[in-house]
């Protein structure tokens, strides 16, 4: 009578387990995971799209989409060699007449990956990544960690 006992009890148990068992098992994440790549710098460009230049809505869609990597780059272009600032002022009889800056920016941007591209309404947007330790030809650059990298010294110029 034992006997039968656990063996009903082990009936009515055993698939419930199973079922359990097979549930938590659908529920992991089967997918394979990427590494996430950490970058040291990440811009953003945006363009809207109605005021691109183009005789049809495809046509200013795709120049949105260049118009926003390419302000993307820029950015990305200011985060690493930094914006040249130009200003002007002019006084005369002691009071300002004039004021301007100009801004510039110059760099070679290379090794930057697009992480996202995307538009919501009229405004197309663009991120981009950039990491600079795992760019092979910038191996030997001071930013690497190599021992034998010369280092000059900075120099202040008067």
């Amino acid at each position: 009578m034992l006997i039968k006992n656990y063996y009903s009890r082990l009936i009515t148990i055993l698939p419930i387990s199973v079922a359990v068992l097979f549930l938590s098992a659908c529920s992991l994440n089967t997918m394979p995971t990427e590494a996430v790549e950490e970058y040291e710098f990440v811009a953003v460009g945006y363009a809207t799209m109605d005021a691109q230049k183009g005789a049809t809505d495809d046509i200013k869609m795709l120049n949105a989409i260049k118009a926003s990597k390419l302000e993307a780059y820029k950015e990305l272009a200011e985060q690493v060699y930094g914006v040249m600032l130009t200003s002007e002022n002019s006084v005369k009889e002691y009071q300002l007449q004039s004021n301007g800056i100009k801004g510039k920016v110059k760099g070679l941007v290379r090794g930057a990956k697009v992480l996202r591209t995307y538009h919501e309404d009229d405004l197309y947007i663009t991120e981009l990544g950039l990491n600079m330790k795992t760019l092979p030809f910038l191996k030997d650059a001071e930013f690497a960690d190599n021992e034998a990298v010369i280092k000059v010294q900075s120099q202040v110029y008067y």
